[in-house]
């Protein structure tokens, strides 16, 4: 199965905006980087989609500082545009979808993970055209070369709606989505891992890409989980990040770096433990912010710069006044960005926020996104 990533401009045609910053400085000597962007062959599982391959081999100039380059990393759970409650300062999809859209452009990011970004139609009456649901109508609004990883919405024969469904694998994933800046990072694989979920569920997936930054020429694996389930359920939602885990491992035969984000839905204060988040630091990957379990102040954190790292990541149920702890430097998280062993020079929370504290303007979520800027090993 071969699965084409899709642009804005194929969704609909949206507005190119970007907050460009420069990549690179330094007066290092001009090198030339010769980077193949062929795609491995080989046999995948049903799980997994290859990129298209390009069979030339590209010559590209760049400074030496590229061969060691920033990479701006994200997780952001929207809030499922079937969700409005009405709750005080909550907003409906349409009404906040330009605030969401701000903030993602507003990071200059390279990959973000979306949680909760449904599959189902949007029912406002503004959207164009009118059979589009929320993450290709945020993929729209990105606009400029903005791309999914996988665009299929259902795992059926007819992939546009669940109903009779006949069952196929085409790597949806549910709300769990990853986006990219073509520009910046080029797909080489990807796919989607059905999970264990409570009694009375609907199907959760996570999704996984194989990606390649260009400037570098370098690949690394990046994961998006969404746990779902309450505090009871506690060992499904361990045995949800088991299963992801593994499936992560399981499409990194070359041993990449790897990154893994998501809203695990479990804070650091949980009883009897911060489940999800111990099964990947057992597995060795880290935490830039050092939250480890109970601790009220980073411990062993590994982050050089950290902005807004006191807000918790998710708002409190929209509410006004950002929760978080400025006293302990760290809020407590339910939204995460782990990494294997690589430098992670900057960590942001972020928020609009007055000096008081006070979310500014629409509230876009009901959790903040959390952003982290790491470099790949060598």
């Amino acid at each position: 199965m071969t699965s084409l990533p899709l642009t804005a401009r194929e969704v609909l045609a949206g507005p190119a905006r970007r907050y460009g910053r420069p990549r690179l400085a330094g007066a290092a000597a001009l090198v030339t980087l010769a980077l193949s962007v062929a795609v491995p062959t080989g046999l995948l599982p049903t799980t997994t989609a290859q990129a298209t391959p390009t069979t030339t081999t590209q010559a590209t100039t760049v400074t030496t500082a590229t061969l060691s380059a920033p990479l701006r990393v994200a997780s952001y759970n929207i809030r499922n545009a079937n969700s409005y409650e009405g709750r005080k300062n909550e907003k409906r999809w349409e009404d906040r979808r330009g605030a969401v859209v701000d903030t993602i452009l507003g990071q200059d990011l390279d990959v973000l993970a979306v949680q909760e970004a449904t599959q189902g139609l949007l029912h406002d009456g503004e959207s164009e055209p009118k059979k589009i649901n929320q993450y290709d109508d945020l993929l729209a609004r990105l606009g400029g070369t903005w791309a999914i990883t996988n665009a299929t919405r259902y795992n059926c024969e007819k992939d546009t709606s669940p109903n009779s469904c006949r069952y196929v694998e085409k790597g949806a994933s549910e709300g769990q989505r990853i986006l990219y800046d073509a520009a910046r990072v080029e797909l080489v694989a990807q796919g989607s891992r059905l999970l264990p979920v409570p009694k009375g569920k609907g199907d959760n997936y996570m999704t996984w890409a194989e990606l390649r930054q260009r400037s570098t020429g370098k690949r690394f694996l990046f994961s998006n989980l969404h746990t779902v389930g309450t505090d009871k359920d506690y060992k499904i939602k361990n045995e949800q990040a088991r299963v992801a885990l593994a499936e992560l491992k399981d499409h990194n035969p070359d041993d990449l770096p790897m990154i893994a984000v998501g809203d695990w839905n479990s804070s650091r204060f949980e009883k009897p433990s911060n489940g999800p988040y111990d099964v990947y630091v057992k597995a060795g990957f880290v935490d830039p912010l050092g939250g480890r379990y109970k601790t009220h102040k980073p411990k062993g954190a590994t982050v050089e710069h950290k902005i807004h790292t006191w807000l918790n990541s998710s708002n409190g149920g929209w509410a006004r006044k950002a929760p978080g702890h400025k006293s302990w430097g760290l809020g407590s998280y339910i939204d995460y960005v782990l990494t294997t062993k690589m430098r992670v020079s900057e960590w942001e929370t972020v928020a609009r926020l007055d000096k008081k504290g006070r979310y500014v303007g629409t509230i876009p979520s009901d959790h903040n996104m959390v952003r982290a800027t790491v470099w790949l090993p060598s």
